[in-house]
């Protein structure tokens, strides 16, 4: 029991993860790996400025797919 706990786990975690990726490559529309303040207003209108600056956590005033990803996680994006 306690393996097939871990196996679904594991799948459901790795295709949400592919999923964040997916949907931050999406919106990364130059591709420099990294969300400026207009792609991100563009992706996601209705988080605002202030949702930018929370999720930029390490103030660079870009968000990188790392942060995108903890984002998601914590429910301030959408997975998609």
């Amino acid at each position: 029991m306690r393996k097939t706990i871990f196996a679904t786990a594991t799948v459901l975690s790795f295709a949400f993860g592919t999923a964040a990726f997916a949907a931050f490559s999406d919106v990364d529309s130059d591709g420099d790996g990294l969300l400026s303040p207009d792609e991100f207003a563009a992706a996601f209108p209705d988080v605002g400025a202030e949702g930018f600056v929370t999720i930029d956590t390490d103030a660079d005033g870009m968000v990188s797919e790392p942060e995108h990803v903890a984002a998601v996680e914590a429910g301030l994006l959408p997975a998609e």
